[in-house]
């Protein structure tokens, strides 16, 4: 068993690697939703306009001089908050409408792509192994490695099903992880490693299918062209 574990680690060192990491091609993170980057955007420069907002005042303000600017000055920030927490609310709500609106036309366009699935599935696999990368120990990782270096044929139903049962075998095991005792931990590992190997034997299956029809192809092309062209349609030609 040490031999076998052995094996495969070093199978795993050896993995084919391109010149772009295709965790990183997937694009795992979520993008930071339009309403967020305003809200954030307002507190982020709420300091400035209120100081350039409170020398506006000072300048239009009479009469101008410290002590009744001082006095002036509770109820003016009062009524620049005010207004600013409006401000921000109103273009937010804004921002969260037109990110929905964005985000429909987007998923239509995606509906009458006929790539998107294909792309949706290597977005999958891409990121269930960066989700479980060091999450089920060394044998996790090794077949999680094998998994993203295969022979991935995305557009091809049977594979999107494949990444679909991997991402959602890592999603529910890293979830459980996260709320588990030590205890639970292992029986929880113990767990989601087949699994995740079982996936893995089902890829090394369809890869195996494809190169079997691949094969039969080619030799039934190399058939065809032995009968259309076969060597008694040029023999005497160069007698």
């Amino acid at each position: 068993m040490p031999r076998q574990l052995q094996a495969r680690a070093a199978s795993c060192h050896y993995a084919p690697m391109g010149s772009v990491d295709p965790v990183e091609a997937a694009g795992e993170q979520d993008p930071i939703l339009p309403w967020r980057l305003v809200a954030g955007a307002f507190l982020h420069f709420i300091i400035p306009a209120y100081l350039v907002a409170a020398l506006v005042d000072w300048q239009l303000g009479t009469p101008a001089n410290g002590e009744s600017f001082l006095r002036h000055l509770p109820a003016f920030s009062a009524i620049f908050l005010a207004v600013y927490a409006a401000a921000a609310l109103l273009c937010s709500l804004g921002a969260a409408g037109l990110d929905r609106i964005l985000r429909g036309r987007r998923a239509r366009r995606e509906a009458r792509d006929p790539a998107a699935p294909a792309r949706r599935s290597a977005q999958r696999l891409a990121a269930a192994v960066r989700l479980g990368k060091g999450k089920f120990g060394a044998e996790g990782d090794c077949a999680l490695e094998q998994l993203l270096h295969g022979h991935w044929l995305h557009a091809d139903p049977r594979f999107q099903s494949l990444s679909a049962d991997l991402e959602a075998v890592v999603q529910r095991s890293v979830q459980a992880l996260a709320h588990a005792t030590d205890d639970g931990r292992a029986a929880i590992v113990e767990t989601a490693r087949p699994a995740i190997d079982h996936v893995r034997q089902g890829l090394a299956a369809l890869e195996a299918a494809e190169r079997g029809r691949a094969e039969s192809e080619a030799r039934t092309v190399a058939r065809y062209v032995e009968l259309r062209y076969g060597a008694s349609d040029f023999a005497g030609e160069g007698d």
